[in-house]
């Protein structure tokens, strides 16, 4: 829970109370001159309060009973003009660790009514004694709701201080399970199709060389999910540690697609210094686009375009096959994402058909540190 600027848990809390304990005595019991023999039970009681508020920051309790009973004493005796300051000041630890405001009631309907009868009978004139109760009162009342009104904020403060942990927690796990699905996706649908042309091919040669494929696609793939995952797993050692890919890895990603039997042109301009961020949803936009033409427009040219203008990143993934996503209704999962992560970035995102044939995939990605530069 968070600590108040005079929480006695804090360092240097002692001070404060020695203060405390000095204005007290100093203004409400070394004025009473008791004389004779009641001049060592005025002591004594002193000497308890002293004791009773420097116990406030570890046995506020203990602290609360010593320091109420020595100021009760006091009152009935003549011997303090103490209203309960010093309890108040005690009052203060009780209500900061376990008071509520609901609780303030029954505090001063328990103290009133103590109070009230010990100020009676240690005082003939009944005016005196109305102004002591209704001062004490106010000075433990004023300490108890205090105490619980700032342990509520400091509540609150944790409650939510937690919630954003919480928040943060599932936002990262929604960007694993993006990762996860965008690398598993591309991979499987890459694989699939290089697959249904190795078991077509006629020559031993080219059969190899589609098998050769699969295993490149499918080992980058082990490695881009043994990164992604490696961030979130739960054991103490050290994960493995490798950039995200951006808009250097564009060309590479390219020669596996047309490797794969799809055609791309890829142009790449002014896409220097541009935000980690930005150059990973790039080559998620690319890398579903292509993935989606090789998947369902086979055959299909395509055409990616991807430049920095004006303080903003555009990519484009352009086909021309007749049958993508035809009659497949909703959008799946991976448009989806790729919305959301642009989305999250400050930036639009759009797909659909063209017209006359094809699809495309279209983005805009805010780069305002490259804008400033």
């Amino acid at each position: 829970m968070a600590q108040h600027w005079f929480d006695p848990d804090r360092s240097g809390s002692t001070g404060w109370d020695l203060a405390a304990v000095a204005l007290c005595v100093l203004v409400f019991w070394l004025p009473i001159d008791s004389g004779g023999r009641a001049a060592w039970v005025h002591a004594g009681l002193i000497a308890l309060l002293v004791v009773g508020m420097l116990l406030r920051g570890r046995r506020p309790f203990v602290a609360l009973g010593v320091v109420g009973a020595v100021t009760l004493a006091g009152a009935a005796f003549g011997m303090t003009l103490d209203p309960f300051v010093a309890s108040a000041w005690v009052l203060y630890r009780v209500a900061l660790r376990y008071g509520t405001a609901r609780s303030l009631n029954t505090v001063v309907a328990a103290t009133g009514v103590t109070i009230a009868a010990v100020a009676f009978l240690g005082t003939a004139d009944a005016g005196s004694a109305v102004r002591y109760t209704m001062l004490s009162l106010f000075a433990l009342a004023s300490a108890w709701v205090l105490g619980a009104t700032t342990r509520r904020a400091a509540l609150e403060a944790e409650h939510a201080m937690l919630a954003e942990r919480r928040g943060a927690v599932t936002a990262e796990r929604l960007r694993v399970v993006r990762e996860v699905h965008d690398v598993v996706s591309h991979s499987l649908g890459t694989i699939a199709v290089t697959a249904g042309v190795a078991a077509r091919a006629d020559d031993l040669g080219r059969m190899r060389a589609r098998l050769g494929q699969i295993e490149q696609v499918s080992r980058q793939a082990m490695d881009e999910l043994r990164t992604t995952l490696g961030a979130v797993r739960e054991s103490d050692e050290p994960a493995e540690r490798r950039p995200p890919p951006g808009i250097g890895d564009l060309a590479e990603l390219a020669d596996r697609m047309r490797e794969g039997g799809v055609p791309v042109t890829l142009t790449v301009t002014d896409a220097e210094g541009v935000p980690a961020g930005a150059g990973l949803a790039a080559y998620r936009i690319v890398q579903e686009g292509l993935t989606n033409v090789a998947r369902h427009a086979p055959g299909a040219r395509c055409t990616v375009t991807v430049s920095g203008v004006d303080g903003e990143l555009r990519v484009a993934v352009v086909d021309d096959g007749g049958g993508t996503f035809a009659g497949r209704g909703e959008p799946g999962f991976g448009l989806v994402g790729l919305r959301e992560r642009v989305e999250l970035l400050g930036g639009a995102f759009t797909s659909g058909q063209r017209q006359g044939a094809g699809f495309e995939l279209r983005a805009v990605i805010p780069m305002p540190e490259v804008a400033r530069d």
